[in-house]
């Protein structure tokens, strides 16, 4: 080795960490601008490229640490969380992908088919950690979560679930890195990536080739809670920013009609009747309402489902409560009223960041799930994209009520029919016609059954690093 061989083998090592920081950044970006979601399909191509040729552990260390900072720094520095709630989760993403680092380097470097397929199961069991080991925010922390921009292309997450984005993702890459780094298995990478794509495109083409029994026609109102638009629980903000629409809504044909989450205080029990300023517009307008409320006397947050009589059909308490919240939990059971033949659920907000409610949604059969939402500036974006895959998961309709955020109908499979960010666009409501679906997805049925079969092809992988040294 001659001088300037050995020079640029310097440089080389130590500028190797480089690489794990644009991993990090690629990864990042789409959560940021979710149209640059295919970045996120070469987002891993640095890291594979250089775990070859780290030596020491060191250097794999600081590729891990710069990824993890690489990944977060941008979306928190958005997100403007309560510092101690960025601080720890900062250090639960640092850790858990300096931990993928790591594993990536001693056990899943792209040398053979097996291993690219052990590198992508390595990707969806740590997307399924960040859900779930610190579930602070649920799926709304998944890397996946910014491909709900383009819900045709992952509608195999109804079999899989965000994980197997991942999985597709991560297996994807490392075969790519493989063919071009190998000469000795170019054929059989080719052969596996081109099977990989083979089956995304099968299982797209399956879920999406069902048709619809039936449609039903929804509306969502929503506003911001400012002195401008005034407060829906006085005359004045009731008439403009519930009752008028809720007319103009129905006028334009809908049959249900939600409202934001905690959007009224109410005094829900046997001694009054807190729902009588609502039954009068149900009953002019031959409407079912979805109320979102905050019952006063419990301190629950609930939704309560009126018929077009004003009768009360089902009352649902929010399950999964986010760490500024301390009101009482509900037992995440569904509440399913029928309207027009279609069955509809309900959950509230930070529900749909889950997916143990949604999915019992799913083995219902459940045509449309209403999600009242309180959300605030910053964070408006990232849970509207993670509300999206639960419509992919589950194949039901989501009618997306929020104050301070993004209302929207989503069809069944992701597709977002009408949408008003409240913030930009002020008060009003969406307003669609849904598809309506009767069955069962594989993923409301099994859940998360990719992980443990990640997890055997990553102990499968392991013990051949061993063995082979």
């Amino acid at each position: 080795m001659n001088w300037g061989d050995r020079y640029r083998f310097a440089w080389d090592q130590r500028h190797l960490p480089l690489a794990g920081l644009m991993t990090g950044l690629l990864l990042t970006l789409p959560g940021v601008f979710p149209l640059a979601s295919p970045l996120q399909a070469i987002a891993f191509v640095p890291l594979l490229i250089t775990l070859p040729h780290i030596v020491r552990w060191r250097e794999c260390l600081h590729t891990g640490l710069l990824l993890g900072l690489g990944y977060v720094t941008p979306q928190f520095l958005i997100l403007q969380l309560p510092p101690l709630i960025s601080l720890i989760l900062v250090l639960y993403f640092v850790v858990l992908l300096m931990a993928m680092v790591v594993i990536s380097w001693r056990a899943t470097l792209p040398q053979n088919v097996f291993a690219c397929f052990a590198f992508g199961a390595l990707l969806a069991l740590v997307d399924w950690t960040t859900i779930t080991a610190l579930p602070m925010w649920g799926t709304a922390q998944s890397l996946a979560r910014c491909w709900s921009a383009y819900p045709r292309a992952i509608a195999f997450a109804a079999v899989t679930g965000m994980a197997g984005i991942l999985f597709v993702l991560g297996t994807a890459q490392a075969l790519a890195v493989l063919v071009i780094r190998e000469k000795r298995r170019r054929v059989t990478g080719l052969i596996a990536l081109v099977a990989v794509g083979a089956a995304v495109v099968a299982m797209d083409f399956v879920v999406l080739r069902e048709e619809p029994t039936q449609h039903l026609k929804v509306a969502a109102l929503g506003w911001v809670f400012d002195r401008e638009h005034g407060d829906p629980g006085h005359e004045s903000g009731f008439a403009r920013l519930y009752a008028e629409p809720l007319a103009e809504a129905a006028n334009q044909g809908a049959r249900l009609i939600v409202s934001p989450e905690t959007a009224f205080a109410l005094f829900d029990d046997s001694e009054h009747d807190p729902f009588e300023q609502f039954v009068p517009l149900a009953r002019a307008h031959g409407v079912y309402l979805a109320v979102g409320y905050l019952d006063i006397r419990s301190g629950e947050n609930r939704v309560a489902f009126l018929d077009s009589d004003g009768t009360v059909l089902g009352r649902y308490t929010k399950t999964h409560l986010t760490p500024f919240e301390s009101s009482p939990k509900g037992d995440g059971q569904p509440v399913l009223v029928t309207i027009d033949g279609v069955s509809v659920g309900v959950m509230i907000c930070h529900d749909d960041n889950y997916t143990d409610i949604s999915r019992r949604y799913g083995r219902e059969s459940t045509g449309v799930v209403v999600v009242p939402t309180n959300d605030w500036r910053s964070v408006r974006t990232a849970h509207f994209q993670s509300t999206i895959h639960r419509a992919i998961e589950s194949r039901f309709a989501i009618v997306r009520a929020a104050s301070n955020g993004i209302s929207a109908i989503i069809a069944p499979g992701g597709a977002v029919l009408d949408v008003r960010d409240h913030f930009r666009e002020g008060p009003g409501f969406v307003i669609a016609e849904v598809p309506v679906y009767r069955t069962e997805t594989l993923f409301s049925r099994f859940g998360y059954w990719l992980i443990p079969v990640c997890l055997i092809c990553l102990a499968v992988q392991a013990v051949r690093r061993i063995r082979n040294g």
